[in-house]
């Protein structure tokens, strides 16, 4: 599964999380995305989480893609206290 989203520049993304980073997480492969998403992309990105078949391999056209919003779409949020702890990250009060 991949996390789709369309940057601040308009381009759409994909991320392809590491494998071995996935394997550190606990919960169901969505849950494990859903965190990532909000991990790794700004509070507030709207994204979708997508099976690997959705996205395009002819990279021919790839600046082309365009990312329609679905029904699941998902909104980025702030990791918890607790996450930011275990990835050496403080808050900025």
């Amino acid at each position: 599964m991949r996390i789709i989203y369309a940057q601040s520049n308009g381009v759409l993304a994909v991320l392809a999380p590491a494998p071995k980073f996935l394997e550190t997480l606990s919960g169901t492969e969505e849950e494990k995305l859903i965190h990532i998403a909000n991990k790794d992309l700004p509070t507030g990105t709207k994204y979708e989480i997508v099976a690997d078949d959705v996205i395009p391999t002819d990279r021919t056209f790839r600046n082309a893609w365009e990312y329609e919003t679905g029904s699941s779409e998902k909104t980025s949020a702030d990791l918890t206290a607790d996450e930011l702890e275990k990835y050496n990250m403080k808050e900025n009060l």
